[in-house]
């Protein structure tokens, strides 16, 4: 059960100014610099994602999209490209730029790898995912999978970034404590691992200021 209502959080005072590149240069020293947390859960299946931070003319957007009812896990779910790594991907990296390609049709030429955040784990179909977070600054037309994609979905990052946008709940389904966020913005409904990645690269990048209003 929700234990605090779903209030809002608030991020530190840099992120009130939109986001550009200009703040690119900053997430990739803090990405460097900060000691990363693996997850190594022998059970768990192993997935990489690539979280796509895109210029636009108004901004930075985050390149996100809806699955389809055709897939087999979290159908109709907005998530980030990428998927499971295969035996002849070379790690995460290699892994989120193959998928990315294949489900939007984003070269990999065109990401500059800024770095990776903490693994996820995803409790109900059991993975253990490493996003890569990747900027491309110049865009090419997205090229969609039919059979896993319904949309495309650009999410400009002053959107995330905006009071109330982002909210959480804690809630205890199976004895333990867990804070479940979720992003409400443009009609659209972010939660669940992509949403726990999105506030973990907020929060590195822009700091919080130390209170939940």
């Amino acid at each position: 059960m929700p234990t605090n209502g779903g209030r809002p959080l608030r991020y530190g005072s840099r992120s009130t100014d939109a986001p550009s590149a200009a703040g690119i240069p900053l997430l990739r020293d803090r990405l460097r610099d900060r000691l990363r947390t693996p997850l190594t859960d022998a059970g768990a299946r192993r997935a990489a994602v690539l979280v796509p931070l895109v210029a636009a003319a108004d901004g930075l957007e985050m390149l996100c999209f809806e699955r389809t009812h055709e897939v087999l896990e979290h159908k109709g779910e907005i998530c980030l490209p990428g998927g499971s790594i295969d035996p002849q991907d070379a790690g995460p990296v290699e892994a989120a730029l193959r998928e990315a390609h294949e489900e939007l049709g984003i070269a990999a030429g065109d990401v500059d790898v800024l770095g990776l955040l903490d693994d996820v784990h995803t409790t109900v179909s059991n993975y253990v995912i490493t996003p890569v977070v990747g900027y491309i600054a110049a865009p090419r037309a997205i090229v969609c999978d039919a059979l896993e994609v319904a949309r495309p979905i650009n999410v400009p990052l002053s959107g995330l970034l905006s009071r109330g946008v982002e909210s959480y709940e804690l809630r205890t389904p199976d004895g333990t404590l867990r804070t479940i966020y979720a992003y409400h913005i443009g009609g659209d409904r972010i939660w669940g691992a992509t949403a726990r990645i999105i506030h973990s690269m907020l929060t590195l990048w822009f700091g919080m200021d130390g209170d939940r209003a």
